[in-house]
């Protein structure tokens, strides 16, 4: 990691349990950097959060035409809920694209069964299957030579403002492209109510389905349906995070742990004005930061930058 600052701790009793180190950042709905910490220009694997650069990128390609649930769903982390099968299901369905075409593992389905379907990161590779057959190239999206690696990683870099000179292999087995926590947010503004094209499309679907991004009371769907902020994880602790002004904030932890990034991220944002004063309080206990002892409450997670 490049030179971090203190971002989060956890409390218990009075005592300090957990520290949560990274790098976080705050751009304008200009694109212009109001708040950072730590150094948000070296380059990172945000992982899972490019997924809505993805689908933006295949859409503004012309490779895909997605309906809302289908777009959201082509940007999630989804647990295997009822929801996220069937939208799967209807999205192969729709995009004509067999299951076991599918790079992804199987995983855990409701039923007890193991499919394709159930994997997280299913919608991105339905996408992404669709896409290269709209290419007419092979049917391996995933190999690092295929057609579809430029056109994701051209749609990265133009979203983000800077080139991108690496590739790395994300867990689902697709690939993945570094940016820095500036850039992150820079695409992530595109998401906004005011984005354009196919930025704005999967950013009004996301916050139309909070629950396909991230399943029912997790805390992407809570963020998405409380806040109207568009805002995704990706594994090994990033958050990217847009309110409806415009306003983006970028969090990427060092320990790789999820719970501080959406708490910072609302944090930031509330400082800078764009969600309404209080927010983070509202949300402490649907976000889980809440430390218990039994069914009494004796400490949190507390953002602290």
């Amino acid at each position: 990691m490049p030179s971090t600052e203190l971002l989060a701790v956890v409390e218990r009793d009075g005592f300090t349990e957990s520290e949560h180190r990274g790098v976080a950042v705050v751009i304008d709905p200009g694109g212009t950097v109001i708040e950072a910490h730590g150094d948000v220009d070296a380059p990172f694997l945000a992982r899972s959060a490019l997924k809505p650069l993805f689908a933006a990128a295949l859409l503004d390609a012309g490779l895909v035409e997605l309906e809302p649930a289908h777009a959201a769903l082509a940007s999630a982390s989804h647990w295997a809920d009822q929801e996220h099968l069937d939208t799967a299901q209807a999205m192969a369905e729709r995009l004509g694209v067999d299951e076991d075409a599918l790079h992804c593992p199987p995983m855990k389905a409701p039923d007890g069964t193991r499919r394709r379907f159930a994997h997280m990161c299913v919608g991105k590779h339905i996408a992404l299957a669709a896409a290269a057959r709209a290419l007419r190239a092979p049917a391996d999206y995933w190999a690092d030579d295929h057609q579809l690696t430029a056109v994701l990683r051209d749609g990265v870099a133009t979203a983000a403002g800077e080139p991108i000179v690496a590739m790395a292999h994300d867990g689902c087995g697709a690939l993945v492209f570094p940016t820095s926590a500036v850039g992150l947010a820079r695409a992530f503004r595109r998401l906004g109510p005011d984005g354009i094209g196919g930025s704005r499309a999967v950013g009004d679907a996301m916050r139309a389905h909070p629950t396909l991004i991230d399943g029912a009371r997790r805390p992407d769907a809570v963020v998405i349906a409380e806040t109207g902020c568009a805002t995704k994880f990706g594994a090994e602790g990033t958050q990217a995070m847009v309110a409806p002004d415009g306003t983006t904030a970028v969090v990427k932890t060092a320990d790789g742990a999820r719970r501080a990034g959406a708490p910072v991220a609302l944090a930031l944002l509330e400082r800078v004005g764009a969600i309404p004063l209080g927010t983070l309080d509202r949300l402490t206990e649907p976000l889980g930061l809440v430390q218990l002892s039994a069914d009494v409450p004796v400490g949190r997670l507390r953002p602290v930058l």
